[in-house]
């Protein structure tokens, strides 16, 4: 399975524009700068891609706990939902676990009679299985590598070019490639003219993130 089948399409796209927050956030350390030692550049070139990639790892392994969580409290909510008439423990529980969605906008009255008949179905069902090595791989190394593969990107230019002026100026550019095709790809419409206009915004946010976090000193 792709790691978009795990973590969903907002999520997948995250990654991405965390790695190039976190990238351009070092780098633009470097603006105004004409002139600077091969070996300080170096060190905080290296330092960006290392931390996109302890990112990528770190933000892996809380999926992965989630997802265990997650798959606990389905369980849970099984085993509660076939005990015959108590059924107010697993009412409370898939309360807890959709009142949050879309099914917010149901009256309480509606929703609740949703939920009656939805645990009435999960009393028929097995429970889940433990999460599998391989997709635990996959969460982990899909992170690693969007969000190392982002932050690269960002960073590739500085071993590229030997202005560092130039090298940053292609940099940004890269990181605001990077964000506009997560903006483009997430688009909820399917119109040529949504899909720009998403990937406009999304450049717009993770410009005024690295802004921020550059501002207060990150």
């Amino acid at each position: 399975m792709r790691i978009a089948d795990y973590l969903g399409k907002f999520w997948t796209g995250a990654e991405v524009m965390y790695g190039v927050i976190i990238a351009m956030t070092f780098t633009s350390m470097l603006r105004g700068v004409p002139f600077i030692l091969q070996g300080i550049l170096t060190k905080i070139v290296l330092a960006a891609l290392f931390c996109c990639i302890a990112w990528g790892i770190a933000d892996g392994l809380f999926y992965l706990w989630e997802r265990n969580y997650i798959i606990r409290r389905e369980n849970k909510t099984i085993e509660l939902s076939k005990r015959g008439e108590e059924k107010e423990p697993a009412l409370t529980l898939v309360g807890e676990q959709l009142d949050d969605t879309i099914l917010r906008n149901i009256p309480p009255e509606n929703r609740l009679h949703l939920y009656e008949k939805l645990v009435q179905f999960l009393s028929t069902v097995q429970e889940r299985e433990k999460f599998s090595a391989r997709g635990a791989l996959t969460i982990v190394i899909g992170t690693f590598l969007l969000s190392a593969g982002a932050g690269l990107i960002v960073v590739a230019p500085f071993f590229l070019i030997d202005t560092v002026g130039q090298a940053l100026n292609v940099s940004n550019l890269c990181g605001i490639l990077l964000l506009f095709v997560v903006g483009y790809t997430r688009a909820l419409e399917r119109t040529f003219l949504s899909k720009i206009m998403m990937g406009f915004a999304s450049s717009c946010i993770g410009i005024l993130i690295s802004a921020i976090t550059v501002i207060l000193g990150g």
